[in-house]
């Protein structure tokens, strides 16, 4: 990544923070009163086959999650990936580069911490879960208050609840300001390489091992899958 375009992004960014520090948490609570939610336990924001159900984690709620369950790092949290090819993100060395991490999901796609559905929809991390499951289906994007698909919507919610919930919306738009800034700044960059089909084709069959570099704001990591 060109210094000048890094220095640019960090600069914005800095400047959204501040921005972001100054949004009313009355503003925001009326709007989710507003709109009203209840959660359901349905588990559906969990579970693959009801759709994108990545959460994506900042380095500290990794070491939260870890502290609370005693599990290492590489059983909670996996390289983000998206849902397409990750080919132009191979350097020259065939290692994929990603930035951040998202929580580590069984072989079907469910969440690790999800029980089976025959069993409950309980999640075993409740109490330690990360900000945007503690949030979901609210976030902020460019100052505003934005929802994800979620069939708790439209259900009534008391003005109390409301505030907790934008309290926890602005406290985790902060954080991820806050991350982002910090992984631009320890960011390097990498020389990208050609499309490298035998490594694509291998992690797509599951054939090979695919060494990731992940990128966050506490620096770079390789980790072999």
């Amino acid at each position: 990544m060109d210094e000048k375009y890094k220095s640019l992004l960090i600069q914005e960014l800095k400047q959204e923070l501040t921005n972001a520090s100054n949004i009313s948490t009355g503003t925001i609570a009326a709007k989710i009163e507003d709109i009203g939610f209840s959660c359901l336990m349905c588990g559906k924001c969990c579970r693959r086959e009801f759709g994108d159900n990545r959460v994506l984690l900042i380095p500290q709620e990794i070491q939260v999650i870890s502290d609370y369950t005693i599990l290492e790092v590489h059983e909670i949290a996996t390289p983000a990936t998206s849902d397409g090819s990750d080919s132009d993100l191979i350097d020259t060395d065939g290692k994929i580069h990603t930035f951040g991490w998202m929580l580590a999901r069984k072989s079907n796609g469910d969440c690790n911490f999800i029980e089976d559905a025959e069993t409950s929809n309980k999640c075993t991390i409740h109490d330690v879960r990360p900000m945007l499951c503690r949030t979901y289906p609210f976030y902020m994007q460019d100052m505003e208050l934005h929802i994800s698909e979620c069939e708790g919507l439209g259900h009534k919610i008391s003005p109390e609840e409301s505030l907790t919930i934008a309290c926890d919306v602005i406290d985790r738009y902060v954080a991820e300001i806050e991350d982002t800034i910090a992984l631009y700044g320890k960011f390097e960059g990498f020389t990208a390489g050609k499309d490298n089909l035998k490594i694509t084709s291998g992690k797509a069959a599951g054939k090979c091992h695919v060494t990731y570099v992940v990128h966050d704001s506490k620096g770079t990591h390789e980790v072999a899958r």
